[in-house]
């Protein structure tokens, strides 16, 4: 019996390439963010940097060519944005009791015993509390 490959997650020279890819579509995210926030178009980057719409589309298309630091440095100049390569271990932290309350889980499930029309919402706290039991009409 085979074992389904997509079960296990990259493996070997896939985990180079998923490494490579996902810190290609974050730093993508990231300088498309700053566009955002700065409500600046591809053409007016394009403009910015003096190069063609088509090279900006091609940045932050999934086959674009492969970015150097060069070129993130100057679309994040030309943003007016200070970008910098932070390891992930040194920016993440565990989420505090606090966060861990604001996003609680919330379970909905269908009472076969009711009408269909009628669900339950369960909310687990995550301070440990009893769940709190709240009738839905659809």
């Amino acid at each position: 019996m085979a074992i389904n490959k997509d079960f296990l997650g990259p493996q070997g020279d896939e985990e180079e390439i998923f490494s490579i890819e996902a810190l290609v579509f974050s730093t993508q995210v990231a300088l498309q963010r700053a566009m955002n926030r700065k409500g600046v178009s591809n053409k007016e980057l394009a403009e910015k940097l003096g190069m063609t719409p088509a090279r900006v589309s091609q940045i932050f298309s999934s086959n674009g060519p492969n970015l150097t630091l060069k070129t993130i440095a100057r679309i994040a100049h030309a943003l007016g944005e200070d970008f910098e390569l932070v390891r992930k271990k040194d920016i993440k932290s565990p989420p505090s009791a606090a966060q861990m309350e604001r996003y609680k889980c919330v379970i909905v499930q269908l009472d076969p015993r009711r009408s269909p029309s009628v669900w339950h919402e369960h909310e687990i706290a995550a301070n440990g509390k009893k769940p709190k039991k709240m009738n839905l009409v659809a």
